[in-house]
Parts: C-alpha cells; sequence; structure tokens
C-alpha cells in the first residue's frame, strides 16, 4: 500500500487510479465536515494542511496512471496554472482591479476544466496493452498473459 500511495514508478490501472482517487476525496469530505462540526478545530489552517499531505500519493497516482497510457508524468505541467491562480488570487483579495479579478476568475474556471478533463481521461483512457516503457501492465497478475 505504501508503493501505491508513495511511489510514482510504475503503472496503476483506471480502476485503480479511480478508487484512489474516490479515496483521497472521501478522505477530504470527512475532514471538511468534521471542521465543520468541531467548533474548536481551525479549519482556515487544518484543510490546506490536508491538502499538501495528500498532494504527493494524488501526484504519485496521477504519474503511475499516465505511464500507464504511455505518457510520461510531463503531462502534468497541464494542471500547473490551477494552483499558480489560486495562490495569486489569495495574494491579491480584493486589491487587484476588477477587470484583473475577472479575468483571474475566468482563467480559474479554465484551469479547473482542465484539471477536471485530465482526470476523466486518465480513468476512462485504457491503458496500453502489455508491457510499456513505464512497466507493466497492470491488469495483468505476472506481467505476462
Amino acid at each position: 500500500m505504501i508503493q501505491f500511495l508513495f511511489s510514482p514508478n510504475g503503472r496503476i490501472s483506471g480502476t485503480q487510479f479511480f478508487s484512489g482517487i474516490a479515496i483521497a476525496m472521501l478522505v477530504m469530505v470527512v475532514i471538511g465536515f468534521a471542521l465543520g462540526t468541531v467548533p474548536s478545530l481551525d479549519g482556515p489552517i487544518i484543510l490546506p494542511l490536508c491538502w499538501l499531505f495528500l498532494a504527493w500519493p494524488l501526484a504519485c497516482l496521477l504519474v503511475k496512471r499516465l505511464h500507464d497510457t504511455g505518457r510520461s508524468a510531463r503531462w502534468l505541467w497541464g494542471l500547473a496554472p490551477q494552483p499558480i491562480l489560486a495562490v495569486l488570487s489569495l495574494a491579491m483579495g480584493g486589491f487587484a482591479p476588477t477587470i484583473i479579478l475577472w479575468l483571474m476568475t475566468l482563467l480559474g474556471v479554465l484551469a479547473n476544466l482542465s484539471c477536471w478533463s485530465l482526470l476523466f481521461f486518465l480513468a476512462l483512457k485504457p491503458g496500453d496493452e502489455g508491457e510499456n516503457a513505464y512497466g507493466p501492465d497492470p491488469h495483468l497478475k505476472d506481467g505476462t498473459a
């Protein structure tokens, strides 16, 4: 399980990828619910820390799934606008001119669509059959037919 979550090497099937993403989302929903129901917990600090904790395992899942489809981890650069825009919008707050805030909102929507598109692509795209440059086929128990 440690290798599955914390190593970007190898390949995973679409089902394994979807399961890993679903578990991460479920964890965040449970934590978010707990933060909303326990007043003594500091949600604005705890929730971003949870996302930071989950960032590496989620990246590993994405990389291994990209590997299964024969693609390199460089595809993850397509997700880079999302955190950059989030940090910029937090840094600017209400201090930016309205047109800049509208532009950042539009770019944020496009970045979200890009992220969701990549997730759906990886969840639905069949992996390469047989061994590829990144390892054996995850659908086969021992790597052979």
